[in-house]
C-alpha cells in the first residue's frame, strides 16, 4: 500500500491539565463554543472517558453540545467507561484495552472536513492508558500542541511546573496555560509573570467559574471575554500548516545544508524528507506521514525510537552534568560503562579508550596499533596494516587509509598511508572464479601468504567481523575469520576487530568475534552502543598493548589521542541504559529468533528475477539485486537501480537505504514479527515494481 498522501490536518490543540478535576471539560467546551460562535466547524475527541455512569451525561456529552455534535458522542469518544479511575486501570476492570491506532482512527474521522479540532485527556498528563503508555501518548500520536489547564488553589505553581516539564520530556508543543475556577472566588491570585518566567511557557488566559457549563452560549461568552482565543487559533494554525514549514525548511536546508554520502546536485532538485519524530520503528515527518524505519536510522538503533528508559536516564544524567573533560578528570558513568564493557567483550580486552563515533574509534586503533610496535620493537618494521578490499572502516585518514572502496576512498589515495588489501570473502561474485567448499577457502589462504611473505612488517589486520557491512552486506564463510585470526596470531600481527555495526547483538552473538571463539587484540565499538541515541565510541584493547604505553614522563610514550567529548557522560550514562535494558529484555536471543523469520522472509525474493543473492547473519541482511541472474551481471550504476527502488519503497511508507545494488535490511533489534512483514513486503513490492519483475 502506497503512503504517498499525508492524513488531513485542521488546526487542533490537546487539552490537558495539572490533575484531575481541574477543568479540562470546561476549557475544552468554552473553546469548542467559542470557536463554533465564529462560525467555524469545530470537531470535538474524548477519547478515552472515565467514571461514565449514565450514557447522556459526562465530558463527552458536555463536549458533543459546545460543538454542535448531538447526537454523536460515540465519534466523539471512542473508550467509555464506567469504573471513575484512570483510564489504564478502568479498561482492566472491565477488560478493555486501550488502543492508540483506533484513538487516532477516531481523531482523523472526526478531522474530516472540520475548521478545528479540540481534543481533551483525562486526568492529567501523564495519567496511564496501558501499562506502556500515557495520556501524553494520545498528544504524541496524534501530533497536537498542548494547552495546559491548572486551577487558581495553594500548590498550582509546583503542579504546573512538574506537568510543564512532564510535557516538554514528551517533545510537545506548549500552546500555552489557562488557569481555571472549578468555584466562585479564587483561593490564591496566580502569579502569572512568574510562572510565564519559569515556564517559559505563556498564559492564556484566566477562567472564571461559570454557572451555566451546558449552555454553549455561556461557556463561548467567558471564554472570549477572558482567554486569548487568537493565540490559540494561530498557534493550532501555525502547527498544522506543515506545507508551510516543509516550504521554509527546505528552502533553509537547500541553501544551507550539505548531507552526508550525497549527490546535492539532485538532492537540490527533489522534495526534502523532514523527520520530525519517532516512536518504536515508526518515524513521523512533518505532514503527519508515518515511516518505519527499515535500517535502524543507519544500522545503530536498538529499542526503536523514544525509548522512555533511555530519555529517562538521559534526563537524569543531565540533571547532574552533561559534559565535563576526561583529561585530567574521570567520572562515574564513563568508568561503570568501562567496566561493563570488559564484562561484556571477548576475554582479554580489558582497556578502554573513548572516543565519538565509529571512525574515531578505528582512528584510535590504527594510531594505538602503529605507536604499540613503534613502542614494543622500537627497530620493527611493522608499519604497514592488512585489511579486505571493500572493506570500509570509516571516513577519518587513518579509517580511510585500511578502506578499501574506491567510490569512498580513491579520491583520497595519495593522502593516505599505503596498506595491502587481500580480497573480501565475496562468495557470490569470487574474484578467483571459484566456488565452496572447493575453494579451500583460497581468500584466507592470500591472508597467508602475504604473513608469511612479509614477516615481521604488519602491524595489524583489521576486518569487519563475519560480515562486512558498508561493502554490501558480504557474510564470510564459515571458519574464514577464525582461520585469518590465526594466521595473525603466528606471525605476531594484531588483529583489530571493527564491531561498530556488528556489535551489541546484531548477528545474534553479543559480538560478532563470538562466532567462532575469536579473541581480538583490539576492538571497535559505536553504534548500538547507545541505541543511536547518543555520538558515543570506544575502543578496546589488551593489557599487553596497553602495557607498551607506560613508562616514565620524560620517555613521552603517552598515547598522544583524545577529544573534546572523550567519557562524555551523557553518552556514557546513554549506554548503560541501553545495555542495561538489552540485558533485561534478552535483546540477543530475540535477534537470533527474529533473524530466522527475517531469513523466511526473504527466501521468496528469489522468485523475483532481479534478485542474485540473498545474505544474512542474524538481523543484518542484504539483498543484492542484478541485471542478469544467470551470469550475475549487476546493473550500471548510471542506471540507479538501489536508489529508485529506495525511493519507491519509501513511497510504501518504508525507509531503506540503498549500497549500489544491494538493498539492507537491517532493523533496530526490538523489530516486531509484524514490522518484519511490513519492511519486507513493501521492499519485495519495490522491486518488482521498478526491476519490471
Amino acid at each position: 500500500m502506497k503512503n504517498e498522501n499525508p492524513p488531513f490536518h485542521p488546526p487542533a490543540v490537546f487539552v490537558t491539565g495539572v490533575d484531575t478535576g481541574v477543568g479540562k471539560t470546561v476549557v475544552a467546551g468554552g473553546l469548542a463554543a467559542a470557536l463554533k460562535s465564529q462560525g467555524l466547524n469545530v470537531g470535538v475527541l474524548k477519547p478515552v472517558e472515565t467514571g461514565v455512569t449514565q450514557p447522556d451525561t459526562g465530558d463527552a456529552v458536555c463536549l458533543a453540545k459546545m460543538a454542535g455534535l448531538d447526537g454523536f458522542v460515540e465519534d466523539v469518544a471512542p473508550y467509555r467507561l464506567k469504573t471513575p479511575v484512570s483510564p489504564y486501570h478502568a479498561g482492566l476492570e472491565e477488560g478493555v484495552a486501550i488502543n492508540l491506532d483506533v484513538i487516532e482512527q477516531a481523531y482523523l474521522k472526526m478531522a474530516g472536513g472540520r475548521d478545528f479540532v479540540v481534543v481533551e485527556g483525562a486526568g492529567g498528563i501523564l495519567t496511564p492508558l496501558t501499562r506502556e503508555d500515557t495520556v501524553a501518548s494520545i498528544a504524541v500520536k496524534l501530533n497536537l500542541p498542548v494547552i495546559i489547564v491548572t486551577h487558581s488553589k495553594l500548590g498550582y505553581l509546583n503542579h504546573t511546573l512538574l506537568t510543564i516539564r512532564a510535557v516538554e520530556d514528551m517533545g510537545l508543543d506548549i500552546v500555552g496555560i489557562i488557569f481555571c475556577d472549578g468555584e466562585k472566588g479564587a483561593a490564591v491570585k496566580p502569579d502569572i509573570r512568574l510562572i510565564e518566567e519559569l515556564t517559559g511557557a505563556p498564559v492564556l488566559g484566566h477562567l472564571p467559574f461559570v454557572e451555566r457549563v451546558d449552555d454553549p452560549q455561556s461557556m463561548a461568552k467567558a471564554f472570549i471575554e477572558n482567554v486569548d482565543l487568537d493565540l490559540i487559533t494561530s498557534a493550532a494554525r501555525l502547527k498544522a500548516d506543515w506545507p508551510g514549514r516543509q516550504k521554509t525548511l527546505e528552502q533553509m536546508d537547500k541553501g544551507h545544508v550539505w548531507h552526508p554520502f550525497t549527490q546535492m546536485k539532485d538532492w537540490l532538485g527533489k522534495p526534502v524528507t523532514f523527520i520530525e519524530s519517532g516512536h518504536g520503528l515508526a518515524v513521523r515527518d512533518i505532514s503527519g506521514r508515518e515511516y518505519l524505519d527499515g535500517f535502524a536510522s543507519y544500522w545503530c538503533n536498538v529499542h526503536g525510537h523514544g525509548e522512555k528508559n533511555i530519555n529517562r536516564a538521559i534526563r537524569r544524567q543531565l540533571g547532574k552534568i552533561a559534559h565535563s573533560t576526561f583529561l585530567g578528570f574521570s567520572s562515574a558513568p564513563a568508568v561503570e560503562l568501562a567496566g561493563r564493557l570488559v564484562e561484556l567483550a571477548p576475554a582479554g580486552l580489558e582497556k578502554v579508550f573513548y572516543s565519538d563515533d565509529g571512525s574515531t574509534a578505528v582512528e584510535v586503533a590504527v594510531k594505538m596499533s602503529y605507536q604499540y610496535w613503534k613502542q614494543k620493537e622500537p627497530d620493527s618494521q611493522r608499519n604497514r596494516f592488512l585489511a579486505l578490499s571493500s572493506a570500509y572502516h570509516g571516513d577519518t585518514v587513518g579509517a580511510m587509509a585500511v578502506g578499501g572502496i574506491d567510490l569512498y576512498h580513491a579520491a583520497y589515495r595519495e593522502l593516505l598511508p599505503e596498506v595491502d588489501f587481500i580480497p573480501a570473502p565475496y562468495c557470490y561474485r569470487c574474484p578467483y572464479g571459484l566456488s565452496k567448499p572447493l575453494c579451500e577457502m583460497f581468500c584466507a589462504a592470500q591472508l597467508e601468504k602475504k604473513l608469511d611473505e612479509n614477516p615481521g612488517r604488519y602491524a595489524a589486520f583489521i576486518i569487519e567481523p563475519v560480515v562486512q557491512c558498508p561493502a554490501g552486506i558480504i557474510t564470510s564463510p564459515e571458519g574464514f575469520l577464525s582461520r585469518v585470526a590465526g594466521a595473525c596470531k603466528k606471525h605476531s600481527t594484531l588483529l583489530i576487530a571493527d564491531e561498530v555495526a556488528t556489535g551489541f547483538g546484531r548477528t545474534g552473538k553479543m559480538f560478532a568475534c563470538e562466532h567462532e571463539s575469536v579473541l581480538p587484540d583490539i576492538m571497535t565499538l559505536s553504534k548500538s552502543i547507545t541505541s543511536g541515541v547518543m555520538p558515543f565510541a570506544a575502543t578496546l584493547a589488551t593489557r599487553e598493548v596497553f602495557d607498551a604505553f607506560l613508562g616514565d614522563y620524560a620517555g613521552k610514550k603517552t598515547f598522544f589521542h583524545g577529544h573534546t567529548y572523550t567519557g562524555n557522560q551523557l553518552g556514557a550514562a546513554t549506554a548503560l541504559a541501553n545495555l542495561r535494558l538489552m540485558e533485561e529484555r534478552g535483546m540477543v536471543e530475540m535477534v537470533r529468533q527474529r533473524g530466522e523469520l527475517l531469513g523466511a522472509l526473504l527466501e521468496k525474493f528469489y522468485n523475483l528475477p532481479a534478485v542474485g543473492d540473498i545474505r544474512r547473519i542474524g538481523l543484518i541482511s542484504g539483498v543484492e539485486l542484478v541485471k542478469d541472474r544467470a551470469t550475475a551481471e549487476p546493473f550500471p550504476w548510471e542506471e540507479r537501480v538501489g536508489v529508485k527502488i529506495c525511493e519507491d519503497v519509501l513511497r510504501r511508507g518504508v525507509i531503506l537505504r540503498p549500497l549500489g545494488n544491494v538493498i539492507p535490511v537491517f532493523p533496530a533489534m526490538a523489530v516486531s514479527e509484524n514490522e518484519l512483514k511490513k519492511i519486507t513486503g513493501a521492499l519485495y513490492d519495490s522491486i518488482a515494481a521498478v526491476t519490471g519483475a
